[in-house]
This record gives structure tokens, C-alpha cells and sequence, in this order.
């Protein structure tokens, strides 16, 4: 079989390509129009996906995982690693949503999160590479191991795998069995790598760079509460999301990329000047960044001089990890995988941590009204909402609960969703302000 017709080799190259193309056009603008974040960003994704187009050519280990399995440790092991879906979501709007028109047709039930479909449809239309292994994970939500196992089922039976176990709670027993978790996952990723061992000196310094990530990630956060806010709509989520989850961990010029976005922000606040000019709505989006936050971005700022804030994906309140023994850097990546990893750290467990975040948020960034997106694919929603409206209510905040899917936009088209929140500006008095 040649490179050419190897899973994952023709959409990754297709992929680098529309990327190069968008670096082109950006480089092609005068100097001061030019974006050097968003062009940092684009060179980091498509190294990535050139490493794996190296893996598939040469057999070097390269893991399938998702975002909360504590990528610093594949760092550490010098591991490449990919997340099914990620090129996906990143191209579609260069591809007029032709994936997800093709996800329609695979055989899941309807109501089933677009995420896991279009994960299922990249694996089972053969998108993706087949990796050496395979980390899965058995939270958020129940549709994660039927996701795996579907993987299973379309091409990747003979794929080694290791599911990571999730503790319900946050306590300090919770971290500890998942840092016996990791163990367990190091090992079995040394078994099925013959000559591949865990670096803890190499695992240190990656978890030192990735510390300062979050904490210049947390500096650009502060930023933010300032009035009016200088940042756009969901801008901390579009760029440290994947410079955190989804791409190799601990790159200085990661960090540098948000310390160029803390030092942009700190020059606005300085000169009291704002993203959206005359900004007049503080929205909190209470769940992950919609794949169509852009348009929504750019309608709130024009239409009602409105800004997102903050939402969960951009929120991180992150805790430095110990780096001075092996077992205070696994209980640490224990912490941060279950505890503070945005969707994870709201969907497990009780309800509590989803609540206090929110007051926090609505406390500390001046928020005129919480916008709950009603993901399709988070079915524990259903209750929290109630929760939701008594602790807007006492919070004396305006809430606007939505029905979406954050990745499939055809679910309930932009149209409606721009209607909704009209309708609640003008309800609540906010289109007033």
C-alpha cells in the first residue's frame, strides 16, 4: 500500500494545503493588518500535521487521544498524537460544511452529539490515520465509550487501547486514583512502543512550560474584566484551546503566542480601548465555543455592540502543577485533566462546580446576561438548566436558554439563534442599555 492511499494521508495533506493558503493570504496583507497570533497558530497546527504525515510514512508511534488524557505526557515521550476530530472541525467552513454533510450519512441515532458523529464519520470514512494506540476516555458523557467502540468496529480492531476511569468527585482521593490512572496509561504506552520510556526530567520541563502557559492564559483572562473588554467574542478560546489540547505540549513559542495576546490586551486597557466599540452587552456563554462563533462574534458586535466575554472553553482557572517529584507531576495532570479541563471540569460530577463558575464569571466580569447554548449532545443539561434559572435569578442576571449543537450549525440555523437573542435583548431591556 503506498503513502497515497494510507488512512489520514490525503485529507492531512489537504488540510496543510488550505492552510498554507490562509497563511498566504494573511502574510499578503500590509504589516499592520496582519494577525501575528492567528499566523503563529496556523504555523503550529500545520507542524503538527506535517508530523503526522512523518508518523504514517516512517510507522512512528502516534496516539489517537482527546483532550483531558494529559498530553504532557506524550510530550514527555516524544509520542505524536492526534485528536479525531480536530482537522475536521478546523477545515469546515473552508469546505462549505461538506463533512458534515457527509457525517449524515454513517448509522447513529439522530439525537447523538455531532461531535462523537463526525469523530465516528472521520475514523469510519478513513480521514484520519490509524494510529499505534488509541487513549479513550469514559467521561463527560456516556456517548465516549460507544465512540471508542465504534472506532473499533470501523477499521481500527487491532489498535491497541487504554480507557482512562474517571473519580466522580474532586477530592485529593479522586486525583490520586487518576494519577494511578496515568500510571497505568504510561505503561501501557511504553508495552505497546518497544524502546519508547517515560522521561520524568523530560515530563518536568514540559510541565514548567505549559504552567506558564496557563498562567499568561489566566494574565489575558484578568485582562478581560476590564470595561469595555479588550478582546473579541470567544477570542481566548479560539487561540489557547488548541495551543493547550491540540497540539504538542510545552512549545515555547506556544507561550509566546499568548504572551503576544496578554501584551495587546494590556496596550487596549491601557488606552481604555475596546474589541467592540462602545460596547454596550457583556454576554457569559455558559458552555464550550460554538464552531460558529465568528458570525455570532461579529452579528453581536454590529447588530447590539454586544461581547462575549468569557465562556467555559476561554475560562481557565487553571492550577500550577508541583514539578518537584514524579507522583506531584502526575497528581497535578490528575487535577487538571478531571478538575479543570473546560466541559469536563462542568459536566462531571454534581452540579456545584457548573454554578460556582458561573458566579464567578458573572461576578467578576460584569456580565449583563448569561447565554446557555442547550448543546444537543449534553443530555445532563436538561437538569442543570432548572439549577441555572434559580442561580440567574438570584444573581439578578438575564438568562437566555438556547437549543444548539456547538458543531453543527444546521441543527438550529444562525438565522433562529440571532433571532432568539434579539428577542431576549429587547425582552429584558438589554437592547436599551
Amino acid at each position: 500500500m503506498t503513502n497515497q492511499l494510507k488512512p489520514g494521508v490525503q485529507r492531512t495533506q489537504e488540510c496543510i494545503g488550505r492552510w498554507q493558503h490562509v497563511l498566504g493570504m494573511i502574510q499578503s496583507a500590509p504589516p499592520e493588518m496582519q494577525n501575528p497570533v492567528l499566523i503563529g497558530l496556523i504555523n503550529l497546527v500545520m507542524e503538527s500535521d506535517k508530523k503526522t504525515l512523518e508518523c504514517i510514512e516512517t510507522g512512528a508511534p502516534m496516539v489517537s487521544t482527546w483532550y483531558g488524557n494529559a498530553s504532557e505526557i506524550l510530550a514527555a515521550m516524544d509520542i505524536h498524537f492526534f485528536n479525531p476530530v480536530f482537522n475536521i472541525l478546523g477545515h469546515m467552513y473552508m469546505t462549505e460544511l461538506y463533512d458534515l454533510e457527509e457525517s449524515d450519512k454513517i448509522s447513529l441515532p439522530d439525537d447523538i452529539c455531532s461531535l462523537i458523529r463526525l469523530s465516528t464519520y472521520a475514523v469510519q470514512d478513513h480521514l484520519v490515520p490509524k494510529p499505534t494506540a488509541m487513549l479513550a476516555m469514559l467521561e463527560p458523557c456516556d456517548a465516549q465509550p460507544v465512540m471508542h467502540e465504534s472506532f473499533k468496529h470501523n477499521g481500527w480492531a487491532d489498535v491497541p487501547d487504554f480507557s482512562l476511569d474517571y473519580g466522580y468527585g474532586t477530592s485529593e482521593e479522586d486525583y490520586e486514583y487518576f494519577a494511578n490512572e496515568l500510571k497505568g496509561m504510561i505503561a501501557f504506552l511504553e508495552a505497546v512502543h518497544p524502546g519508547v520510556k517515560m522521561d520524568y526530567d523530560k515530563l518536568r520541563a514540559v510541565i514548567e512550560e505549559t504552567n506558564r502557559q496557563y498562567e499568561t492564559w489566566a494574565e489575558y483572562n484578568e485582562l478581560r474584566r476590564a470595561v469595555p473588554c479588550p478582546g473579541g467574542s470567544f477570542q481566548g478560546s479560539v487561540v489557547a484551546w488548541p495551543i493547550t489540547q491540540h497540539v504538542r505540549a510545552g512549545q515555547q513559542k506556544a507561550t509566546e503566542l499568548l504572551q503576544m495576546m496578554v501584551y495587546d490586551a494590556e496596550q487596549k486597557v491601557k488606552a481604555g480601548i475596546g474589541a467592540v466599540p462602545d460596547e454596550k452587552i457583556r454576554i457569559l456563554w455558559a458552555d464550550l465555543a460554538p464552531q460558529w462563533n465568528e458570525e455570532l462574534g461579529q452579528w453581536l458586535a454590529e447588530e447590539w455592540k454586544a461581547n462575549v466575554v468569557m465562556d467555559f472553553q476561554g475560562y481557565a482557572p487553571y492550577t500550577p502543577i508541583d514539578t518537584s517529584t514524579p507522583e506531584s507531576m502526575l497528581l497535578g495532570l490528575a487535577r487538571r485533566s478531571t478538575a479543570e479541563v473546560p466541559m469536563i471540569r462542568q459536566a462531571r460530577g454534581t452540579v456545584e462546580v457548573f454554578l460556582e463558575d458561573i458566579t464567578r464569571i458573572v461576578k467578576d466580569y460584569s456580565i449583563d446576561c448569561v447565554i446557555f447554548p442547550g448543546h444537543m449532545g449534553h443530555k445532563d443539561q436538561s437538569a442543570t438548566t432548572k439549577f441555572l434559572k434559580e442561580l440567574c435569578r438570584d444573581l439578578d442576571v438575564p438568562l437566555l436558554s438556547l437549543t444548539t449543537s456547538l458543531f453543527d450549525e444546521r441543527y438550529t440555523p444562525m438565522e433562529e439563534v440571532k433571532k432568539q437573542i434579539s428577542e431576549f435583548f429587547r425582552v429584558t431591556g438589554l437592547s436599551e442599555k
